[in-house]
This record gives structure tokens, sequence and C-alpha cells, in this order.
């Protein structure tokens, strides 16, 4: 399923991620220090890096996307300044 979503939507759920990855990074350094949290580290690491691997899947693929428009804009003002 593609999902079409806008620069700002894609914006907004990047820094949310980022948030959220750091947040769990920073509960499991908190458990980290509490003696018997042994699970709860593990909870949050991998909250962590479940969050971490899906805000670099989406700014690679935003960053993707980026370029691309950056590449269709280009073309577009090259075939204005041709046909002017």
């Amino acid at each position: 399923m593609k999902l079409e979503l806008s620069y700002d939507e894609v914006s907004t759920i990047v820094a949310a991620l980022l948030a959220k990855a750091t947040t769990a990074e920073r509960n499991a350094l908190k458990c980290a220090k509490l003696d018997g949290m042994d699970k709860d580290v593990e909870f949050w690491q991998e909250r962590a890096e479940n969050y971490r691997k899906v805000y670099e899947a989406v700014a690679a693929q935003f960053g993707q996307a980026c370029k691309e428009c950056e590449l269709a804009d280009a073309e577009v003002k090259e075939t204005e300044v041709k046909n002017a």
C-alpha cells in the first residue's frame, strides 16, 4: 500500500520518531541504573531500536523524495527557459 503524505506530515513523523527513539533510549539508561530492572532495560532498548530503524527508513525515503522533487523542479525551470 502506498501512502500519500505531504512534506509537513512526513517532517512531523520523522521528528516524532526521533523523539520516541531518544525517549526510549533515555528510559533504558534510567532502568539500567536500577537493580532488578533487566527486563525493563531490554524492553526500552528494543523500543529504541525499533523507533530508530523506522526513523532511518522514513528519513532515507524522505530524503530521496526531496531529491526527486528538486530534480523535477530543475527540469521544469529548464523547460520554461527553453520555451521563453
